[in-house]
C-alpha cells in the first residue's frame, strides 16, 4: 500500500547556534586570562610560585573549552527529501563530513523517548540521529514534519 507524501521536495538545514565569532573566541580568552595572568605574577613576584601553577591549568582549561567551541561552530544536519526517490542526510561534526542516503518507502521515523532526545531515522537497522542542535519544541515541528514527508 502507498503512503500518501508531499510530492514536493523537502529540505531542512538544522545548524548549531554559535554567536561568537573565531575573533570574539580570541576576545573572550585574552580578556580572562589576561587578569588572571597578572595576578598570578603579582604573586610569583611575592615568592608564591604555585599560584601561577594554577593559573597555567585554569588557562589551559579555558583554552581546551573555548577551542571545541571553535572546531564545532560549524556542526549542521540537512535532510534533504525527494519524494519517492532518496532521502539524503548530511551531518557534519567538526572536521568529519558524513552523507547516508535513505530508501523513503523503508526509512521510519522513531521518536525519542524523551524530549532531550534526539530524533532518529531507521533504514533497515541503519540508524541516524538528526536534531541534536533544536529546542524541545522546534525538534517535535521536525518530527511532525518528517512524519508527514515520510506518510504517517
Amino acid at each position: 500500500m502507498p503512503r500518501d507524501v508531499p510530492s514536493e521536495p523537502r529540505s531542512w538545514l538544522l545548524e548549531r547556534r554559535c554567536t561568537l565569532s573565531q575573533r570574539q573566541l580570541l576576545l573572550v580568552f585574552a580578556s580572562l586570562c589576561v587578569p588572571s595572568a597578572l595576578v598570578a605574577l603579582a604573586f610569583l613576584w611575592q615568592g608564591y610560585w604555585y599560584v601561577l601553577a594554577y593559573a597555567v591549568l585554569e588557562q589551559a582549561a579555558l583554552a581546551a573549552g573555548l577551542r571545541y567551541c571553535a572546531h564545532h561552530r560549524g556542526d549542521y544536519d540537512r535532510i534533504d527529501i525527494s519524494p519517492g526517490v532518496v532521502i539524503v542526510v548530511e551531518q557534519r561534526r567538526g572536521r568529519r563530513r558524513s552523507t547516508l542516503r535513505l530508501h523513503p518507502r523503508t526509512t521510519r521515523l522513531l521518536p525519542p523517548r524523551r524530549d532531550s532526545d534526539p530524533i532518529q531515522l531507521d533504514d533497515r537497522g541503519r540508524q541516524i540521529e538528526v536534531g541534536r542542535f533544536l529546542g524541545v519544541a522546534q525538534r517535535r515541528r521536525l518530527a511532525d514534519e518528517l512524519a508527514l514527508c515520510l506518510g504517517y
